[in-house]
């Protein structure tokens, strides 16, 4: 239930953002853009390398950390080799079978989520897309996920555990919206084309993360956690 709340104060929060009373913000702080010889800045642009240079590295490096990291799944679930692997397969078909639909991009869950919102306010079928549609079969897929593996229950956490969720909700739905994207369409979609604004937004959503965790659970408790997870 935390995270259905959770969800509506995402969808309240985009549609604050887009087109709503923020508006004016979004549009302040996306004016500034950077570019060189009139295109949207990327890392291989802003380094002078061909891109593939940049893919090699990257994949050794993943190599490494996923040699070095425990083989073992999160709880029940699929082994961090495995869960890597089907992702970026997916984020990969994701491309050419969007680009059937004549929307040329690839994963992303705060598009659907704000056009569904406006469809659901205003009526509007043309909203909606394949996006729309790949974010509804999220639903089904955690479910079957969960049921899969023993982890399905329902959960209905107290007044101020749903406060914190409907609140984090809107800050996420705020922060995506001006970001243009969440951690999805910046670090599935955007961060493998080396757009330096995914860089940006998928490094400060791991250390807002981080420092909302260490805030939540403090100190001595979040590092445990992290310790029991990586045991896990």
């Amino acid at each position: 239930m935390g995270s259905i709340v959770a969800l509506l104060g995402f969808s309240f929060g985009i549609t604050m953002t887009s087109g709503g009373v923020l508006e004016p913000v979004q549009t302040a702080l996306r004016s500034w853009v950077i570019e060189i010889d009139e295109e949207t800045v990327t890392l291989d642009l802003l380094l002078r390398v061909n891109p593939w240079l940049l893919v090699l590295v990257c994949v050794a490096a993943g190599g490494w950390w996923l040699l070095r990291s425990p083989a073992g799944g999160y709880q029940r679930g699929w082994s961090w080799a495995r869960t890597g692997v089907v992702i970026g397969v997916i984020a990969t078909l994701a491309w050419p079978i969007s680009t059937l639909t004549g929307r040329e991009y690839g994963l992303s869950v705060t598009e659907p989520i704000r056009t569904i919102s406006e469809f659901l306010f205003t009526g509007d079928a043309d909203q909606i897309s394949w996006a729309g549609f790949m974010w509804l079969g999220i639903i089904p897929g955690a479910y079957w996920a969960a049921r899969s593996h023993g982890e399905f229950a329902w959960r209905a956490p107290g007044a101020q555990r749903i406060l914190q969720a409907l609140g984090g909700g809107v800050l996420m739905g705020v922060g995506a919206g001006i970001a243009g994207g969440c951690n999805i369409g910046h670090g599935l979609t955007g961060v493998p084309l080396f757009g330096l604004s995914s860089l940006t937004a998928t490094l400060s959503i791991v250390l807002g993360v981080w420092a909302g965790a260490y805030m939540l659970f403090g100190g001595v408790a979040f590092e445990r956690r992290v310790r029991g997870a990586q045991r896990a």
